[in-house]
């Protein structure tokens, strides 16, 4: 506790609670935030958000002599750079941290770069923390966090625990995938307030959030292990961190605006607009898998035409080889990789039909695993981290020349067949691999994880840069690989593997994913505004299940007696009420896997006025009706009020506020669900 204790003056600025006195409007939550923003990158003697040790020592003994310098440019009319520099007189040691302040939402954005300025190598550099800030917190304190993705039911449950006096909570992901099983974003409250933290760093990142007595809390985050040297030259860079300050005791206005924040300025765009998930078909993806022929694929895009379907996914099962023996054989000319027997014109054809019946093409990629025998393996083991010693393994994309392959292949690939979609994903643990490499050289732990990371992100920026319309698909094996960086780059449409058991086809598998789908949303919603899952059903209660402004649907729409009309009114009523799912976002209900309890969730648009209530009676749940406790309603406005049990809606009907607050749902069928919208007249 004495280390708490000490640096309990660290970076005080950025996290105390509010004292203005004013109320807790979004427009002074901005200002609030820049405030402390400004004060916690300043050329000032305030410690700044962040900590590391430097040849032994803890920056905050360090950085008092060290040289400081301070930028500050606009870099348009609602964003702010500050850059704060601290250099060591006597190693050269350059720490630099590019901060972003957002000007018309709450919230600061930072990444710390280490830059070796001098002639020789400089000190161990270690426990770089690139958040490390106090607090002072009276009362209850709570830890909002989710339970990741590690393809369970409970995949994005919400956690929370109570922080008393002198209790520390550590968490980390497992295997060096950044949501394995641990969540990189996460809401600490007080009394009158609290703070969201979101890390940006697909590997292995840990935080802590420790609180001492007297009321002082610590927040801390970075990557788990790194201790290095850095050659004359060299320049790291360590995990991006947001943070974004909230005032008052609900929770949720600090999830909205941070919500709102991520799709203002962080979320990945096409034309202008944020990426939103698709209503997508997935094809062979639960059915002919690694016997997936042009023939069938054609035979269920042909199945869809005309029913709404807005993008085709092929899946992992084209590849020469087959999944996952034919991962690694990725490479020129790109048609060694289709197996023609299979394929015999190639997936260019896919493609093209797709651009026919009026879809988006989407297709499936894991460049970063490589198998035994496979191409990759044989030709450039030198590209690829092999404990084995036999060509397979992980590639590097801390290798120039591995990362340059691949991402001219996968430009090359997305022009070639025609994709609006790039599918990643990533079915391996990596800090195996990388530690592999770092155990050659005590002196410098972590660069293999940096550079890899470093690769990764320039990997996908060229990719975007050469297709500037595509849109990334992030998998890892489920939803293990989302934070700040990948969610600044794609949309996750596939966040957990644990509904693939609907492989078996039966219904009642696929009543459970539903359940899991309702879970997810309700959980990760709170952070990431947009994600989606595997889901079978045309019904109101297994479609709206899947639903998330997008559905990644995975139903065989061949039979003769498939319900083409119902899945064709469950797309229409997707695309109208899609436009919900960017508001602010509201579980009604307690979140839960459990099917005796209903699942309802809110969705409201301050600008427009109107709102979305979508409900679930789970298949064992006794009550037939709800009350609801609906949030941002105007007492004394006038709302025009449908209902959709089914995908028709009702006739609209005019309600107060004040009784359409205090609103029951009714649900006679179990399962069953309903919808909910209303705007103000």
């Amino acid at each position: 506790m004495k280390t708490l204790l000490r640096a309990g003056t660290l970076a005080l600025a950025l996290l105390m609670p509010c004292v203005t006195g004013r109320p807790a409007t979004a427009e002074n939550e901005t200002a609030e935030n820049l405030r402390l923003a400004e004060q916690a990158f300043s050329d000032g003697q305030t410690l700044p958000p962040f900590s590391f040790v430097y040849g032994g020592r803890a920056s905050s003994e360090l950085i008092g002599g060290w040289r400081r310098t301070v930028e500050d440019r606009k870099l348009d009319d609602n964003r702010r750079q500050r850059v704060l520099t601290l250099t060591d007189p006597a190693t050269s040691l350059e720490v630099r941290a590019v901060a972003t302040i957002y000007t018309d939402t709450p919230g600061v954005d930072w990444t710390l770069d280490f830059t070796n300025r001098g002639n020789a190598d400089t000190p161990i550099l270690e426990q770089v923390r690139a958040v490390d800030v106090t607090a002072k917190a009276s009362g209850e304190v709570t830890l909002h966090r989710l339970t990741g993705s590690s393809c369970r039911p409970d995949d994005w449950l919400p956690l929370a625990d109570a922080l008393p006096a002198g209790k520390r909570i550590e968490f980390a992901p497992a295997g060096g995938r950044s949501s394995s099983g641990a969540c990189p974003f996460f809401n600490v409250q007080w009394p009158g307030g609290g703070v969201i933290t979101a890390i940006g760093w697909s590997g292995q990142w840990s935080a802590a959030v420790e609180r001492a007595e007297g009321d002082l809390l610590r927040i801390q985050a970075g990557m788990q292990t790194m201790r290095l040297k850095l050659h004359p030259g060299e320049t790291i860079r360590g995990p991006r961190i947001m943070q974004l300050r909230w005032f008052g005791d609900d929770p949720w206005r600090g999830y909205n605006q941070f919500r709102q924040t991520l799709l203002a300025h962080v979320m990945p765009r096409v034309d202008g607009r944020p990426v939103t998930p698709p209503i997508a078909h997935t094809s062979t993806s639960f059915y002919e898998l690694n016997d997936s022929t042009q023939a069938n694929v054609l035979s269920h895009l042909e199945s869809i035409k005309g029913l709404g379907f807005e993008v085709f996914w092929l899946d992992a099962y084209w590849t020469k080889g087959g999944f996952p023996a034919g991962m690694g054989n990725y490479g020129f000319p790109i048609d060694r990789v289709e197996p023609r027997d299979r394929f015999p014109n190639g997936l260019r054809p896919i493609g093209d039909a797709a651009a026919e019946a009026g879809m988006t093409f989407l297709m499936w990629f894991e460049p970063e695993r490589v198998h035994p025998g496979t191409y990759l393996a044989k030709e450039h083991p030198d590209w690829v981290i092999s404990p084995s010693g036999d060509g397979s393994g992980h590639i590097n994309l801390g290798t120039a020349p591995a990362r340059e392959y691949l991402t001219k292949y996968l430009i090359e690939v997305v022009r070639q067949y025609r994709l609006g979609w790039l599918r990643i994903d990533y079915n391996i643990d990596p800090l195996p691999f990388w530690a592999f490499l770092d155990s050659q050289d005590p002196d410098r732990v972590g660069i293999a994880e940096i550079r890899y990371l470093e690769g990764l992100y320039r990997m996908w920026d060229d990719v975007r840069a050469a297709h500037p319309r595509l849109a990334i698909d992030n998998c890892a094996s489920g939803g293990r690989r989302i934070d700040l960086e990948t969610t600044s780059r794609s949309v996750p449409l596939w966040r957990s593997d644990n509904t693939c058991d609907m492989l078996d086809k039966k219904p009642e598998t696929v009543l459970s994913a539903a359940i899991k789908n309702q879970v997810m949303t309700a959980g990760l919603s709170r952070y990431v505004p947009y994600s989606a899952c595997g889901q079978m059903g045309a019904s109101p209660y297994l479609f709206r299940s899947g639903m998330n402004a997008g559905i990644s649907f995975c139903e065989d729409c061949r039979r003769p007696d498939y319900p083409r009309d119902l899945l064709r009114q469950a797309i229409v009523e997707a695309n109208r009420v899609r436009k919900y799912y960017s508001g602010n976002f509201y579980p009604l209900s307690g979140v839960t896997i459990d099917p005796k309890d209903w699942c309802v969730l809110q969705y409201h648009r301050p600008q427009e006025r109107d709102d979305m209530v979508i409900a679930f009676r789970r298949p064992e749940a006794s009550a037939a009706s709800f009350a609801c406790a609906l949030r941002e309603i105007d007492p004394a406005a006038e709302y025009e009020v449908t209902f959709a049990r089914a995908y028709d809606r009702s006739e609209p009907v005019r309600m107060k506020g004040s009784d359409l607050v205090r609103l029951t749902l009714e649900v006679t069928e179990s399962p069953g669900s309903v919808i909910l919208e209303y705007k103000v007249l």
